[in-house]
């Protein structure tokens, strides 16, 4: 019972650290740039937030994991990252006027939540961030399967 416990809130803690290492750069840029938002912010965004997250999980938590734990490790951070979706999305939006600055805007938070692929993935698109959470699903997975240059050989 106490392993199930461990696992669970080991995944739990990973798909924490997923959506807050993916969503909180996004937040603070929306918060400096507030309304003058442009392309050129998208390309940075698209850039910097898989950046950031796998260089986070590479070189704070991945070193002292066998490669089989890895993987699991890798999807659940990518879950975390599409639950943590709306609700990031929606607190970013707010410094441009929208999100939590509307009327409402709890009830959109809390269905947004409980409708997390739909809604993650629409409002990436008008968020700026569609191609980073793309490459960040895409790439992270990877990327933890890969082998690291200290990895022995079998």
């Amino acid at each position: 019972m106490k392993m199930k416990l461990l696992r669970a809130t080991k995944a739990l803690a990973y798909a924490l650290f997923g959506g807050l290492v993916f969503w909180v750069p996004n937040v603070a840029v929306h918060w400096v740039i507030a309304y003058r938002f442009s392309g050129f912010v998208v390309i940075g965004l698209t850039v910097l937030l898989p950046v950031t997250t796998i260089l986070f999980f590479r070189t704070f938590l991945w070193p002292s994991l066998l490669p089989e734990h890895r993987l699991s490790q890798a999807v659940v951070a990518v879950l975390g990252i599409w639950i943590t979706g709306p609700s990031m999305l929606t607190l970013s939006s707010s410094f441009c006027g929208g999100g939590l600055s509307q009327p409402d805007a709890w009830k959109f938070f809390v269905f947004g939540t409980l409708l997390f692929p739909l809604f993650t993935l629409v409002m990436s698109a008008f968020d700026g961030t569609f191609f980073a959470l793309l490459l960040t699903t895409v790439l992270l997975p990877i990327f933890a399967n890969s082998r690291s240059r200290g990895a022995t050989r079998r």
